[in-house]
């Protein structure tokens, strides 16, 4: 299964849909500040599953803080991350111990603006960056019988 990860969109859903099209995976995952770019995608991939959690720049968001779900065996911690202080703990403790605690194999946030992926024991941190920058960039995961593996990709 492929899945294209995108955050912080601010408006801007062209460059996720171009990526859709161009890498064709199975599922979407938005982690936030941008939920109103999610009707763009939804009407132009209707038939494609997406899941978003909402972003401090989300105002009057009924979308949920943080979202826990399991693709092809992967258990997956979603959040944008400004609940967890993510621009000011570059560790990122408070983070990983919520993964933890939800028994995450892969943690995905956005907010920093800043790609990013790490391994931390088996745990995969993930941040895709800002779909709606400057230099605009989003992510890729790929499961294959039970595993993970993730890339950046340029928008």
């Amino acid at each position: 299964m492929k899945i294209c990860v995108f955050s912080d969109s601010h408006g801007s859903p062209l460059r996720m849909k171009e990526a859709i099209r161009r890498e064709r995976p199975g599922f979407v995952l938005f982690l936030g500040d941008g939920e109103r770019d999610l009707p763009a995608l939804r009407q132009a991939f209707p038939d494609l599953p997406l899941q978003a959690v909402r972003g401090n720049c989300d105002a009057f968001s009924e979308l949920p803080q943080e979202l826990v779900l399991t693709l092809e065996g992967v258990r997956f911690f979603l959040t944008h991350g400004h609940r967890y202080g993510v621009k000011t703990d570059r560790r990122l403790e408070s983070l990983k111990a919520a993964a933890r605690k939800n028994k995450a194999q892969a943690v995905l946030f956005g907010h920093t603006h800043e790609a990013f992926t790490e391994w931390d024991g088996g745990l995969l941190i993930f941040n895709p960056g800002t779909a709606g920058g400057f230099r605009p960039t989003g992510g890729v995961l790929e499961i294959r019988e039970g595993r993970i593996t993730a890339r950046l990709i340029d928008l």
